[in-house]
């Protein structure tokens, strides 16, 4: 298993598999701890990175008004640095408490994965 992030492999996009991984299927995790934890255990021989900066972000759908009826207003606002770093935080502080180093922000993490799953939400919740 890797002791630094540094040790995964990098690629410039997504569908681009660096020569060092084994061919095969690989989806990317979910943006959350539980989905950084399955990169940080797929370790670097079943695991890649590609840059994915706070520009590449799709905007965020906010909403006004009470949960229990229609929206009063949507809008989209840009996803920023601050958001990037809030979801980096908090990542990084569910690594903390299971013992595992932080990681580098910027990043999409694709780990390889049987045939049957589909996707990053697939993986999420076959595991």
């Amino acid at each position: 298993m890797a002791k630094y992030w540094g040790d995964f492999p990098s690629s410039a996009a997504d569908d681009e598999i660096p020569d060092v991984l084994p061919a095969g299927r690989y989806v990317s995790v979910i943006p959350n701890g539980h989905g950084a934890l399955t990169a940080w255990i797929a370790g670097p021989g079943r695991c890649y990175r590609t840059p994915y900066p706070a520009s590449a972000h799709k905007p965020v759908k906010v909403t006004r008004g009470d949960p229990s009826n229609e929206p009063e207003e949507v809008w989209f606002e840009p996803f920023t640095e601050a958001d990037l770093q809030q979801e980096n935080d908090d990542i990084n502080s569910y690594l903390a408490d299971a013992g595992v180093r932080p990681r580098p922000r910027g990043y999409n993490w694709h780990v390889l994965v049987p045939g049957n799953i589909s996707d990053g939400r697939a993986l999420e919740y076959a595991l």
